[in-house]
Formats: structure tokens, C-alpha cells, sequence
């Protein structure tokens, strides 16, 4: 049995919480500004359009084949060998997208925090906690995404609360001067961001309805975009376009934060909520990787890949990337069309295809020797 485990709707919809806002918390206020200037603000706003995009294929393809995973589609759909190439080229994403956000983290504390510490330190100590969780399956981590969530969101608006000071809306003036397309640029390049929200394909069959899957990834989506939205319009009205200038501006302006000379020096709360939205990050991501790499190989747990595949991150995210600067880049200009290609792309493809199939996915179940009942059939998802 790969996963005997069971999540609640809410939980998944926090697990997607944080493999968004993970990340996007600190890069993409310094990523929208670039595009943008002070307009950054409306760029969550427009990014997440792809999200709903997300929501729509996947709930339509999770509604036709209930009970069942997004690996398990691509064999459905395609056959065993059209599946099976696919998902060799997901396992292949999976891998590279995580280690970069590792690498997004060793970069993070490097330069805010130990700079004399090498990055290996940290993305080894990150891989063993992360490596414990997903040891421990899907539910010790949504029960961990429902423990830390309410944590971060105190925390996030307890820093836009108490920076409140630093807000001038002359900042945000003059409204869309330099036109809409810097915004459609900055949401073009951030979409990949809001449409991590697909691996919640991969997590439908945990659910006690698994055709809602689509649903949870539409509300997931709304709370993100909300609170970006919040952190985004927060650095605008305190920088304006000199936020283009930082390169981690949501850190810049925990820094600034001085409330009758008596709350000051708050950065241990921005490496609070880097260090907790980064684990819940990597463990979803780390978590994807090896279940789907076990279905690929067909082997019946998923348990005896977390130590290789922690070894194989760890040398990725300290060895993939030469510097902050390429990384920077990288991750602003590559990873979200790449992003963008498996979760809608080619996701959509499946969805226009899964039109002509004329076998029920039932079928494809009793032939796998799995659940004749497709609701129950990812309580024992290994093919054979």
C-alpha cells in the first residue's frame, strides 16, 4: 500500500496554502516591483487567474475519474506506456522544482541571516525534517500544515499591523502610470507561482470526496490571493518603486519596523515565517516526488525512496545553481513557464483527450487489479 492516510478538505487546502505562499511571501513582492514599481500590488490580483485555470482542469478530470490521482489519469487516458513516459518527465519536474525551492531557502538564510554558513548545513537539516514528515505520510503533514498556518497568518498580520507606520498612499500614486502591461508581464512571470496549487492532484483520492478536489483548489487559491494581495500592498505603500530596488523587500520592511522605539528589531518573525512556510513547502513538494516516483517504478510503499531522494535534493539545491544572482533569475524568468507547461498545458491536454475515451475508469482499475469502486481506489493506488 502506497498511502492508507486520510485528509480532511481543510487540510489540504492549507497544505496548498503554503506550497504557494511558501515562497511567494518574500519573492514576490521583489519579483512584482521589478515588472511594476508601485503597482506591484495589483499583480496577485491578476495571477490569479492561472490558479483558477488550475482548479477548473483538474476538478474536471478529478469529477470523471474520482478516486484516482493525476498519475493515475495519464495511464487512464494515454495507456500504460504513453502514461508511464509522461509521468517519467513529471518525476523529472518534481525533482528539479523542489530542489530549486531548497535552494531558494539556503539563499535566503545566507544573506539575511549566516552568511559564513554553508548552504549545505541548511538544506541538509531542512531534507531530514522534511524527510521525517514525509516518512510519516500524508496526514502527519496536513495535520503539520493546520498546526503552523494559523502561526504565519498571525504573524504576517502582526508585521503589516505594526508597520503601519511606514505606509504613505502617495506611494501608490500615480495609479497605473506606466500603462497595464507591466502588470500582465509581473502576473505572466508569478503565474507559476499561483499554479503550484496543481499538485493538489496528486492528493484528491486522500479525500473523503474526492470529486471536490477542484473545489478545494479554488478556495485554496481565493486565501492566497488575499493574503499576497495584503504583504504586496503592505510593501508598496511603505517603498513605492524603491521596493524594485530590494531584493527581499517583506524582510526590508520587518526591519524598518520601529513602534515607539519599543517593538523594533522584529527579524526573527520573518525567519519564523520563511523557516515554517518553507518546511510545509519542501515536505508537500518532497512528499509529491517520491509518491509519484514510486508509481512510476510501481513499487508497493513509497517509504524506502525518502532517504535517496533526500540525498538526491540535497546535492541538486547546493550544486544546481552557481550563485544568488542566476538563481534569482532562474526562478523568475524559467521556473514559472516550466511550471506553467505541467500544471495547465499539459494537464489540458489530458482533459480534451479524456473526451474520447470510451472505457469507464473502472476498467483501467479492475485490469490494475485495484478497487472496483474508483472512490476507494488510492487507499491501494500501486499498479501491478
Amino acid at each position: 500500500m502506497l498511502e492508507g492516510g486520510r485528509i480532511s478538505e481543510a487540510e489540504l487546502v492549507t497544505m496548498l496554502m503554503y506550497t504557494v505562499l511558501g515562497t511567494a511571501y518574500f519573492s514576490l513582492p521583489a519579483v512584482a516591483s521589478s515588472f511594476t514599481g508601485h503597482d506591484a500590488w495589483l499583480v496577485p490580483i491578476m495571477a490569479t487567474l492561472p490558479g483558477f485555470l488550475v482548479a477548473g482542469i483538474t476538478g474536471y478530470l478529478a469529477v470523471h475519474f474520482p478516486g484516482f490521482n493525476f498519475f493515475n489519469w495519464t495511464e487512464i487516458i494515454l495507456g500504460r506506456t504513453g502514461g508511464k513516459i509522461l509521468q517519467f518527465f513529471y518525476v523529472l519536474f518534481f525533482i528539479h522544482v523542489t530542489a530549486i525551492i531548497i535552494s531558494e531557502f539556503n539563499y535566503f538564510l545566507n544573506i539575511a541571516f549566516m552568511p559564513m554558513t554553508p548552504s549545505l548545513v541548511f538544506s541538509t537539516l531542512l531534507l531530514f525534517l522534511t524527510g521525517v514528515a514525509v516518512y510519516g505520510g500524508i496526514e502527519m503533514i496536513g495535520r503539520l500544515a493546520t498546526v503552523f498556518l494559523p502561526v504565519s497568518v498571525v504573524i504576517s498580520t502582526g508585521m503589516i499591523i505594526l508597520a503601519a507606520g511606514l505606509y504613505h498612499f502617495a506611494n501608490l500614486m500615480p495609479f497605473l502610470d506606466r500603462g497595464v502591461a507591466p502588470v500582465l508581464a509581473g502576473s505572466i512571470s508569478l503565474s507559476g507561482l499561483r499554479t503550484e496549487i496543481f499538485l493538489g492532484a496528486m492528493f484528491f483520492p486522500f479525500l473523503k470526496r474526492p470529486d471536490q478536489g477542484g473545489w478545494v483548489q479554488f478556495r485554496a487559491n481565493l486565501w492566497i490571493g488575499f493574503l499576497l494581495l495584503l504583504i504586496s500592498l503592505s510593501v508598496a505603500l511603505a517603498f513605492g518603486d524603491e521596493g524594485a530596488r530590494l531584493s527581499l523587500p517583506v524582510y526590508s520592511l520587518v526591519r524598518e519596523i520601529s513602534l515607539m522605539h519599543f517593538f523594533e528589531h522584529l527579524e526573527s518573525l520573518a525567519l519564523i515565517l520563511w523557516i515554517s512556510g518553507i518546511f510545509m513547502k519542501v515536505a508537500v513538494w518532497e512528499y509529491v516526488t517520491i509518491l509519484g516516483t514510486a508509481q512510476w517504478l510501481n513499487l508497493k510503499s513509497y517509504r524506502p525512496l525518502v532517504l535517496p531522494m533526500g540525498l538526491l535534493l540535497a546535492a541538486l539545491a547546493n550544486y544546481d545553481m552557481p550563485n544568488g544572482a542566476v538563481l534569482s533569475h532562474f526562478a523568475a524568468s524559467v521556473i514559472p513557464f516550466e511550471v506553467m507547461l505541467f500544471a495547465i498545458v499539459l494537464p489540458g491536454i489530458l482533459a480534451v483527450l479524456s473526451l474520447f475515451r470510451t472505457r469507464p475508469a473502472s476498467h483501467w482499475a479492475k485490469r490494475k487489479g485495484l478497487p472496483a469502486n474508483e472512490k476507494k481506489a488510492m487507499r491501494d493506488p500501486q499498479p501491478t
